[in-house]
């Protein structure tokens, strides 16, 4: 795939390719072995269902969710939107892209991955398991509610004029994109050029903590 330079990351909706409708299939995705998760119906954000991700008799903690959809597997720029829902706030709701696993399974061994809690959102590259901070910032985040969330990332350039990983994060306020915190770069650009760059989410679960997901969409650029 060749590797376009996205000029306006804040219109996709203009310049993109809506790769992954809101109303999918559990098929469309990859769960981590032992995630605990099922189409939940007491509550959702679009009929008829949500996903809920949940802890049960030692399922995994902290499952990451990849997109298998064909065209979305080697997407090194793009976009994830999800709504989520939690009923806790101290266990983080997950963006993840250019995640390096093979089609057929899911982890977040190599990835970059946006963790959201109550207050923060923190952006961090994982290498074979081992994270690098790339940035942080507050957000506001009330549990129990449904917040729709975007994160766009693109190859661009730094502040210092060097090429860069750049990286925004959205909340969506009163049918509005609003921009959390400033943009976010990394000059390694990791996976730049990989045969494999997969999209998705994750999160982190326990015995009271439950995690639902709904109308998640993926986006691509399209050339110039």
């Amino acid at each position: 795939m060749k590797i376009q330079t996205i000029q306006d990351p804040n219109n996709f909706e203009k310049k993109g390719n809506l790769y992954l409708p809101k109303h999918h299939s559990v098929a469309d995705w990859d769960f981590e072995a032992g995630t605990a998760y099922q189409l939940f119906s007491e509550f959702f954000h679009s009929e008829p269902s949500c996903l809920r991700v949940y802890q049960l008799n030692g399922s995994e903690e902290r499952p990451s969710i990849l997109c298998r959809v064909p065209e979305t597997l080697v997407l090194p720029q793009g976009e994830v939107r999800t709504f989520w829902w939690t009923d806790n706030l101290t266990r983080d709701a997950w963006l993840l892209f250019r995640n390096q696993h093979a089609l057929g399974g899911a982890d977040h061994d190599n990835t970059y991955l946006w963790s959201l809690t109550g207050n923060w959102a923190t952006l961090s590259r994982w290498e074979a398991g081992v994270s690098t901070l790339i940035g942080s910032f507050v957000i506001s985040i009330t549990y129990n509610g449904w917040f729709h969330w975007r994160t766009a990332f693109w190859n661009g350039t730094s502040p210092d004029h060097n090429p860069a990983l750049c990286v925004n994060l959205y909340k969506e306020v009163a049918a509005e994109w609003i921009q959390q915190g400033e943009t976010l770069y990394d000059e390694v650009n990791k996976w730049a050029d990989s045969e494999i760059n997969r999209v998705g989410i994750g999160c982190w679960v326990s015995s009271d903590t439950n995690k639902y997901f709904d109308d998640t969409e993926i986006w691509a650029p399209v050339a110039e």
